[in-house]
């Protein structure tokens, strides 16, 4: 019909190796919370994101959406993801900034409790949940 669609595709989260924001996530822990989220939000259609990473909350604003993601496949350490620009305003932002030539970048959004370890990063523990 004419349209183009617009795609994201790369590194979406990563396990075993300590972040930006001095956290690691076990690979273990990782695997489980990757497994739920496939299950209960990509399979269902609801792995909802947005282009703002909020600090005041957990799930995603409907009306901010930006994309879906349709897949996270495990490669080592990373997982491999790759969303669909939707249609909606905050969709549309993203589709210029990509026919613009603008990189961009995936932050995830979940919650866990945290401890310290030996080398005194925090450690991602079981409780960990993958929210978008």
């Amino acid at each position: 019909e004419g349209k183009k669609t617009h795609f994201i595709e790369g590194v979406f989260l990563q396990a075993d190796i300590v972040n930006r924001n001095k956290r690691l996530y076990p690979k273990k822990v990782m695997e489980k919370a990757v497994e739920n989220y496939r299950k209960d939000y990509i399979e269902q259609k609801r792995a909802y994101g947005e282009p703002h990473h909020p600090t005041d909350r957990l799930t995603v604003n409907a009306d901010a959406a930006s994309h879906i993601i349709l897949s996270l496949a495990e490669q080592g350490n990373n997982y491999i993801g790759k969303a669909k620009i939707l249609g909606t305003p905050a969709g549309n932002t993203i589709k210029v900034l990509l026919d613009e030539g603008c990189q961009l970048a995936v932050s995830s959004r979940g919650a866990a409790s945290v401890k310290r370890n030996e080398k005194g990063y925090s450690e991602v523990q079981e409780d960990f949940f993958l929210a978008t």
